[in-house]
């Protein structure tokens, strides 16, 4: 009798487990990273808490452990994401304005666009967009 009080924990665990995993191509059954993670690790969990006797507690471990790893996964993407989006916000707001210079190079002034604002690389501001001759006392050679 104590061997199906301690089977029947498993089985729950087992076919709670595998139904969305067999499911997963079910429309209605797709659950979210985090979920599947979290059951995968109860399955895990159960397994080897099944061996010492503890299923219950080793599916609830084991669950927990696999569903906060995938939502740290989940959180780093997220964030590198962001800092790609930056990165690209960031490019986009530099404008470069060139200076030919009366020895025939061309000096290259690398302007940010804040708002309305443009900051040369000394840090002044100019309301506008600067032209090559309000640079070139400043850059110029």
């Amino acid at each position: 009798m104590k061997t199906t009080a301690k089977k029947t924990p498993v089985v729950i665990v087992l076919i709670g487990s595998l139904l969305p995993v067999l499911c997963g191509g079910c429309g209605e059954l797709l659950m979210s990273p985090i979920y599947s993670s979290a059951l995968g690790g109860a399955l895990v969990g159960g397994i080897i808490g099944y061996q010492s006797g503890e299923a219950a507690a080793g599916a609830l471990l084991g669950g927990a452990i696999f569903g906060v790893g995938e939502l740290f996964k989940q959180t780093d993407e997220l964030a590198k994401e962001e800092r790609n989006q930056k990165d690209k916000d960031e490019d986009a707001k530099k404008v470069i304005v060139e200076i030919h210079n009366s020895n025939g190079s061309i000096t290259p002034v690398e302007l940010k666009k804040k708002g309305c604002t443009y900051i040369g690389p000394k840090g002044e501001h100019y309301k506008q967009l600067p032209t090559e001759k309000q640079l070139a006392p400043v850059y110029g050679l």
